[in-house]
Formats: structure tokens, sequence, C-alpha cells
């Protein structure tokens, strides 16, 4: 499976790892997965690490991803993630889905630093201000 999850209840975080080639359907299948997880409460965030992707959904499939209704309900949603990509393709597609997924609540940022993303989580949500990343330059 290209996309594999843990919970650090501890930290808040859902520490998620995608490799190879990622769909749509298989980022769909991760949130059912998610949904009937007992271990997801509120308030966690998630940390994505996608450097092993080798490709993904189109933007047709990133908009229904960020569009969709989402599976998991609303009080258990996150309401941010930050996605770790190397520089290119997928650092544009990530934006491109965080664009729309800001319209549902919840706040995307791609890094390409892992320290840089883990950081950004961690801070109290008010504290986290819309402002791009030094790191967003391509």
């Amino acid at each position: 499976m290209p996309i594999r999850y843990e919970i650090d209840a501890e930290v808040g975080l859902i520490l998620v790892e995608l490799s190879g080639p990622v769909s749509a359907a298989e980022i769909f299948d991760y949130y059912a997965t998610l949904a009937a997880d007992a271990s997801v409460r509120p308030g966690l965030a998630v940390l994505a690490d996608c450097r092993g992707v080798t490709s993904g959904p189109s933007f047709l499939d990133v908009y229904g991803l960020a569009t969709s209704k989402p599976q998991l309900p609303v009080h258990l949603r996150p309401n941010r993630a930050a996605v770790i990509v190397k520089r290119g393709w997928l650092f544009g597609i990530v934006r491109q889905f965080a664009a729309l997924a800001d319209r549902g609540g919840v706040r995307v940022m791609p890094f390409v630093e892992p320290g840089e993303a883990r950081q950004w989580l961690l801070r109290p949500v008010e504290s986290v201000t819309p402002a791009r990343p030094e790191n967003e330059q391509l």
C-alpha cells in the first residue's frame, strides 16, 4: 500500500507516509480507513511525508479530493496539514490542493524541510498564519 499512517496521540499528529505512484482512489481509501480508526480524536493535525511519491492524482482528481464530502465526521477532521515534498511538480499539486482545501476550513501547507513542517504543526492553532513558508520558492 502506498499510504501508511500512525497516530502519535501524545504529540497530536497523524503521521502519514506516501510512496510510489499514488492515486486518488488510494487517498480516498486512506480517508475511509482513518474514519474507521478508533484512535482518531478531535484536534489531531496531519504530517504527510510525500518525498517518496513518484506520481500522483491529476488536477481534476486533486479537485475532487479537496472538495468532496469528507468521510471523517466534522468533529474529527484535522484543521491543518503539513505536506513534505521534494521541490517540483508535487509541490505545485500540494499548493493547488491547499487552495481548494482552505475553502473547506483545512489549512494545508507544502514544505521541503521536515523540521519546518513539524514546527509549523506544533505551534498553537491561533499562531498559524496564512503567510507562506520561506521554502515555498521553487
